[in-house]
């Protein structure tokens, strides 16, 4: 009889592994976050017309709709967190497009982070998180690359070195990165902040960031 006990002690530990395993490979909490749970943020409608989308510049009513689809799936998680849309006079956060390079210039877009140090402040690029500083979030931005092509439909390319994104899905992973979210590197379909552009990443919040939304902002 003990035989068996000891058995099925061993059967319950070696099911609860997976689980177990996929909870560190999610955790991906940077130690920053807003002091509230809520948070308002602009939409640079003039920089925003610049992107081209489907084939297309001047699109800035399709650019919104896509940037809303990504901020509303975050928002539409359990977790009392809100990415509200506002008006621009008394805006500190902000979406914009501009041209971004970083040697090769593959960079779709970029989080900028700001961080309470002292009396002021500390600002990095989230995406590049070596010494970034932790603590309370003050303000944050994102930058969406010109020099890409975006797409309202799902854009898978194999090869990273192709400049097509779907709009959507950059802004969700980015908007993560603006809740308190760093990279993670287990399997694309487990997070939205994979760190590698991969649509079975990006074209959902995941339970497991949904989950952890949540243990952080309630």
């Amino acid at each position: 009889m003990r035989t068996i006990i000891v058995m099925m002690m061993v059967a319950v530990t070696i099911a609860s592994l997976p689980i177990a395993l996929q909870d560190i490979d999610a955790h991906h909490y940077s130690q920053r976050r807003w002091e509230g749970t809520s948070v308002d943020l602009c939409y640079d409608s003039y920089s925003l017309r610049n992107l081209r989308i489907d084939g297309e510049s001047n699109q800035y009513t399709k650019v919104k709709q896509q940037l809303d689809i990504a901020r509303n799936d975050w928002n539409d998680e359990p977790s009392r967190f809100t990415l509200n849309l506002i008006g621009g006079q008394y805006c500190r956060n902000w979406i914009y497009a501009a041209v971004l390079t970083n040697g090769e210039d593959k960079t779709a877009a970029a989080a900028m982070i700001c961080v309470r140090q002292g009396s002021g402040e500390r600002c990095a690029i989230a995406e590049l998180p070596h010494d970034f500083p932790t603590g309370s979030i003050t303000r944050a931005s994102v930058t969406f690359n010109t020099r890409f092509d975006w797409f309202t439909t799902a854009i898978c390319p194999s090869d990273p070195g192709i400049k097509q994104r779907t709009l959507s899905y950059v802004a969700r992973h980015e908007f993560g990165h603006w809740v308190s979210f760093d990279h993670t590197f287990g399997f694309p379909y487990e997070s939205v902040m994979y760190a590698s552009y991969d649509c079975s990443s990006r074209n959902s919040v995941k339970p497991a960031d949904s989950a952890e939304l949540s243990s952080i902002y309630g």
